[in-house]
């Protein structure tokens, strides 16, 4: 009889699921106790079955929250089978669906930000402003993760509802790493967020490690977008960062490294041209103010 259920979820057939309730009145408990199956719902839900999924979760309120054994409540699955028209209309009919945390902490709401369908998460946030302070299991906002997946859009859209709700303290939230979103923005070398972000978080905040958004920047394998760097090291300011005390230590370690090579190379007897750091208060620099100046001796 589950057989024939599941066949009639997937087409949409809600004469025959009351077919068979009439045959078997405790047919949809047989879904209650099992941690995690897929239950008539979900199988509705992944085929688009729009109006059979609803009717079953009318019928058995406690099917929102059931997780099939790969970790997806409905919502997960319509939404991953790219049955749009059906996702629309289970908000609409329950838009705490939106908060249903299935594998790894994720709800649908961290989904759309993750793919980046800026069009679901403005529908989604408007159908569900507390969904914003859901967190997945690794401390992550969905900002985190639009952030996280180069969805400049999905961004966007997120910023513009916190800023209309004033609830920009989400911007502030960090994840299990300590991390803000402008902290993955600067590790992703993800110039357009950096940019979005940078007045709406904290720069000097630092994470678990002790790094600041700079610091972060700094640390890249690879070579940085000079767009971030010119970003960051304006917004920093003043601020004590230790890429700042760091890019002082390499400039003292060059002059004392200098100084030595030059000692050398003049107790050799060797005339050759090296850089020195001269201070001359009488000369200015090519930007025209006094101080130590780089000749060539």
């Amino acid at each position: 009889m589950e057989q024939i259920l599941a066949e009639a979820a997937q087409s949409g057939d809600i004469n025959a699921l009351y077919d068979l309730l009439r045959q078997d009145p405790t047919l949809l408990d047989k879904y209650v106790e099992p941690s995690f199956v897929d239950t008539p719902a979900h199988i509705a839900a992944a085929a688009g079955s729009t109006r059979f999924a609803i009717e079953v979760l009318r019928l058995k309120p406690p099917f929102r929250t059931k997780l099939n054994p790969d970790g997806y409540g409905p919502l997960d699955l319509a939404l991953r089978s790219g049955k749009t028209g059906t996702v629309i209309r289970l908000v609409k009919h329950d838009p705490e669906l939106i908060r249903v945390k299935g594998r790894e902490g994720f709800t649908p709401l961290h989904y759309v930000a993750e793919v980046g369908d800026a069009e679901l998460l403005a529908e989604f946030l408007e159908a569900c402003p507390e969904s914003t302070q859901d967190l997945t299991n690794g401390g992550e906002t969905a900002v985190h993760i639009a952030v996280r997946n180069m969805n400049v859009r999905a961004l966007q859209v997120l910023l513009s509802w916190v800023k209309r709700n004033n609830k920009e303290h989400i911007l502030t939230w960090t994840d299990e790493n300590g991390d803000t979103a402008l902290h993955i923005a600067a590790s992703t070398n993800n110039f357009e967020a950096v940019r979005l972000l940078i007045k709406k978080v904290r720069i000097n905040e630092k994470n678990l490690e002790g790094f600041t958004c700079l610091d972060t920047f700094m640390g890249l394998p690879i070579t940085g977008d000079e767009r971030i760097a010119k970003i960051l090291s304006n917004a920093v300011g003043g601020l004590e960062s230790k890429s700042l005390l760091m890019l002082l230590e390499l400039m003292l370690c060059f002059v004392l490294i200098t100084r030595k090579a030059r000692l050398l190379i003049e107790g050799l007897g060797l005339e050759a041209p090296f850089y020195s750091l001269t201070s001359n208060s009488d000369s200015t620099t090519s930007r025209g103010r006094e101080g130590s100046s780089l000749s060539f001796d």
